[in-house]
């Protein structure tokens, strides 16, 4: 589902079911803007969370609120983790994680309370999804429905030492549906941008491959060959009985003597927040950890 469409019927759901259609409408009419220094909206503003927080019904949820004015259009706030497994601990088939004692998911998913209070602030991104008023066809009805216009563009703002700094626009019917991989794809653009070069001691081509499960016609297989330049990597993948997912742009970061290595490309199923392949050199050799199957992507394996 668009993301801002599911805002709007988070809007108006999250309206009804609190019996606020009214006083929404009255709140919208004096509620002063709380702005920043350069006019951008300060999102976080404690008077924009009055519909609270919930956890939206998706593939891979997050912590969000939303908030609706016509002086100023909608507008969402999204907390994304800031590694894998704070991204997972919403997620209703995490036996650990947020749902793992509900007796009632649905009713846990609009808890706005526990949910707020289960974000830690150092564990999270926040990132605001805005639709200007001047985007927005307003067409009635006491929970105020509306809908973006064709040409409506949404912009997204990341909030970064106390402010709020944008890092996407696109168009609102663009959006892709997942909106986690999405953001955390914006997230890391903004975040690498002005990376420092890496030494050179990864530079080159550097070769690996792993057998992954047994099939009918023999084992499978993969075949890795990462060309590294700098913080530039090119990934190229051979298959035998695998999907052959991924391949492509990414980006290294050294760090605590390592190489972390995220994906760039356009493939948002390929997108996370922590690196998808970490490299090692020791004692004149290359080592990497992340390929393979579940039997070998904890392993370090060496790199020819």
């Amino acid at each position: 589902m668009n993301k801002i469409f599911f805002i709007i019927i988070a809007i108006i759901t999250l309206q009804s079911c609190n019996g606020q259609e009214k006083n929404k409408s009255q709140n919208s009419k004096t509620t002063k803007i709380t702005v920043q220094d350069d006019n951008t909206i300060n999102f976080l503003d404690v008077k924009y969370q009055e519909t609270g927080f919930f956890i939206p019904d998706t593939s891979n949820p997050y912590p969000t609120y939303t908030y609706s004015d016509k002086k100023i259009g909608i507008f969402s706030v999204d907390f994304i983790g800031k590694t894998d497994e704070t991204q997972y601990f919403w997620n209703p088939n995490n036996s650990k994680g947020y749902y793992s004692k509900s007796t009632n998911p649905e009713n846990d998913a609009q808890n706005s309370k526990a949910i707020k209070n289960l974000i830690k602030e150092n564990d999270y991104y926040v990132v605001a999804s805005y639709l200007p008023n001047k985007f927005i066809t307003y067409t009635g009805g006491e929970a105020g429905e509306f809908e973006p216009k064709q040409n409506a563009k949404t912009t997204f703002y990341l909030y970064e030492d106390r402010k709020w700094k944008q890092i996407g626009e696109i168009e609102t019917s663009k959006i892709p549906e997942d909106i986690l991989a999405f953001e955390t794809s914006l997230i890391q653009k903004e975040l690498f941008k002005n990376l420092k070069n890496n030494s050179s001691i990864y530079d080159g081509i550097h070769s690996t491959s792993v057998e992954t499960e047994a099939t009918t016609t023999g084992m499978a297989s993969i075949s890795y060959k990462f060309d590294i330049k700098k913080n530039n990597i090119l990934l190229s993948l051979n298959t035998y009985k695998e999907s052959n997912l991924c391949e492509g742009k990414y980006i290294g970061i050294e760090k605590d003597n390592h190489l972390e290595v995220y994906y760039s490309g356009d493939q948002l199923n390929c997108v996370s927040i922590d690196p998808k392949f970490i490299i090692k050199h020791d004692k004149n050799q290359f080592y990497i950890k992340g390929i393979g199957g579940e039997s070998t992507n904890s392993e370090w394996i060496m790199m020819q």
